[in-house]
């Protein structure tokens, strides 16, 4: 019989020496029929397992220095001209040439500009917000009414809220790769009082802290390159950072950016951003099923799933009984890009209604008169008059359903409803 120290009563047990236990011999692996071994099963698998998980970060480490999609670029966002407030409306100077204020997605008559100041829209005039300092940080506070959604009464209610100009200004101008983890913002020479778009880096709080360090070193504000280099180094990421959540592994472009488990996966949220990915840039989806999303695109932030959750979960209000659509035609008219500011939740009744139907189709007769919908109807002298019954048709079918949702939709969907451009849809 084999003699071993640590094998205890006659042999039907013994001690692990990686974790202790003292377990069946069972539970130890043999060496040819002897139990020799003296670390068991469960510890030498999770031995096995740890040195994958390590070899398999090596390599995505390795791939992340390769790989420069997955490298953060210095982006700025393209504002729509919709959302810009003119000098001429507000009657406010501007503290640059370049200031432009861009209206807040979600809030109420507020705008914020690229060098970080407020103006909102009260009592029939427009007013520059002086905000509060944060003793703290240095950063300056607006009180601002958001739209928020109150599941009580269901509906859609503006709520006071305290935000820093800093956090509007990278929200609106600033394409910013991970939300969840980009914690802090870098302003340049380290000058907290300087609000600049351009002057501002979301980064993490290792990123933050190193930057701080190589700023206490120099005389000069460090360049744009030394910042980005601080951003993309692999020993400045965030705790827990894994190389393979930030791989464009979903066709080409999409990624978690985030640990993910089954049930994420199979969460309502990633089945909508997985879908909205796929029929931007799956080519077999374009050739099957979705041919008109050949030219459309999703913006840099949601190529980022963890982004888009982010958005989703603050957006997204569950409907029993009824299918909830990511629509990114509403808000602006003949949008191609899927994007926070471009996009919105809605019914699918509420999102089909703006396509175009059978019964809108203008058709003309041998005779040189109009018809609409086709078949024996009433007919039109001019393609003109058949357009314009279609158009108002149209308008106050919209109308109506829009008065029918305000207060259950956003109200930024229900003023695009009032202003839809129902002819410029017609001849789209």
């Amino acid at each position: 019989m084999y003699n071993d120290k640590n094998i205890k009563n006659n042999n039907q047990t013994k001690i692990c020496k990686c974790c202790g236990r003292e377990l069946p011999l069972s539970s130890f692996a043999k060496s040819g029929k002897k139990y020799t071994r003296k670390i068991c099963k469960s510890c030498e698998n999770k031995q096995r397992r740890e040195k994958r998980e390590d070899n398999r970060f090596s390599n995505g480490i390795e791939q992340y220095l390769s790989d420069d999609s997955m490298h953060i670029q210095r982006q700025y966002k393209k504002i729509n001209q919709d959302r810009i407030l003119r000098k001429k409306i507000s009657g406010i100077d501007f503290c640059a040439k370049d200031e432009k204020f861009v209206r807040l997605m979600y809030y109420k008559d507020a705008w914020i500009s690229n060098y970080g100041r407020c103006i909102v829209y009260e009592n029939g005039e427009y007013r520059l917000l002086r905000g509060s300092i944060d003793k703290w940080t240095g950063d300056t506070i607006y009180t601002l009414r958001k739209e928020r959604y109150i599941k009580y009464t269901q509906t859609y209610a503006y709520k006071k809220g305290k935000v820093t100009g800093n956090s509007l200004v990278v929200e609106n101008f600033i394409v910013n790769y991970d939300m969840a983890n980009n914690t802090r913002i870098w302003h340049l020479n380290n000058n907290i009082s300087d609000g600049y778009y351009k002057h501002l880096y979301p980064v993490t709080e290792n990123q933050y802290e190193r930057l701080t360090e190589l700023q206490e070193q120099s005389s000069e504000p460090l360049s744009e390159d030394v910042i980005m280099d601080v951003i993309n180094a692999v020993e400045y990421k965030q705790e827990g950072w894994n190389p393979w959540d930030y791989h464009r592994g979903l066709c080409g472009v999409g990624y978690s950016g985030m640990k993910m488990n089954t049930e994420m996966r199979h969460s309502v949220s990633y089945y909508k951003w997985k879908n909205m990915v796929q029929r931007c840039y799956d080519k077999k989806v374009h050739k099957k099923y979705k041919p008109e999303y050949k030219d459309k695109s999703v913006c840099e932030e949601w190529l980022n799933y963890s982004n888009f959750r982010i958005w989703f979960d603050e957006h997204y209000v569950p409907c029993k009984n009824n299918q909830i659509d990511l629509d990114k035609d509403l808000l602006v008219q003949g949008n191609k890009v899927y994007s926070p500011e471009t996009c919105v939740f809605l019914l699918h009744y509420q999102n089909t209604m703006f396509e175009r139907s059978a019964k809108d189709k203008i058709y003309e007769k041998e005779d040189g008169t109009f018809v609409i919908g086709g078949g024996k109807k009433k007919t039109y002298a001019t393609l003109k008059e058949a357009e314009d019954i279609v158009c108002e048709r149209n308008q106050n079918r919209i109308e109506s359903v829009a008065e029918k949702c305000k207060g259950s939709i956003p109200m930024c969907a229900y003023e695009a409803m009032l202003n839809w451009d129902v002819r410029l849809a017609m001849c789209g």
